[in-house]
């Protein structure tokens, strides 16, 4: 496991420096007319990724995979390869990924037919269940929480109107 976590964190940091590469070369604010550049988000979250991997490889170096597989002993169950990932049947925990995938191609093309808003409004409640919430306060919630924030994000912030 430590050796699978050791190549997951190299490899996800080289790819991180290589897309920090890429997102350093996107114009800047002051080389844009909106409130914030085009290089601004992605370079933000690229550094916070690295960051993250960067408290990973320490833990991993420091105490071992325990932290990641939330294992003790190395003779638990938990010790084995994906011992530490949560099978949910009922949300679909084997296909989970494709699913989010298929709602993601959808949200795409649901967007040129409803507009941006309502398509996300859709994909943002489809993935709450999808990824295991079943009450539908909370799905609701979640939903209008995504959607305001997205509107909120474009329309006011990156002033860039919504189709």
């Amino acid at each position: 496991m430590t050796i699978r976590l050791s190549i997951f964190v190299a490899v996800t940091f080289l790819a991180g420096l290589g897309f920090l590469w890429q997102a350093a070369q996107f114009p800047a604010s002051h080389e844009v007319s909106t409130l914030i550049g085009p290089r601004t988000w992605p370079f933000g979250v690229l550094v916070l990724m690295l960051g993250l991997l960067a408290v990973m490889a320490l833990l991993l170096w420091t105490k071992g995979p325990e932290p990641f597989t939330g294992s003790q002993d190395a003779s638990s169950p938990a010790s084995e390869p994906d011992a530490a990932v949560q099978r949910d049947h009922l949300a679909g925990g084997r296909w989970r990924h494709l699913i989010i995938l298929g709602l993601t191609l959808g949200y795409t093309l649901t967007m040129t037919l409803t507009g941006y808003l309502v398509a996300t409004a859709l994909f943002a409640a489809l993935a709450t269940v999808v990824l295991g919430e079943r009450r539908p306060l909370r799905v609701g919630l979640n939903t209008a929480i995504a959607v305001a924030i997205v509107a909120l994000v474009f329309d006011r912030l990156l002033n860039i109107p919504l189709p």
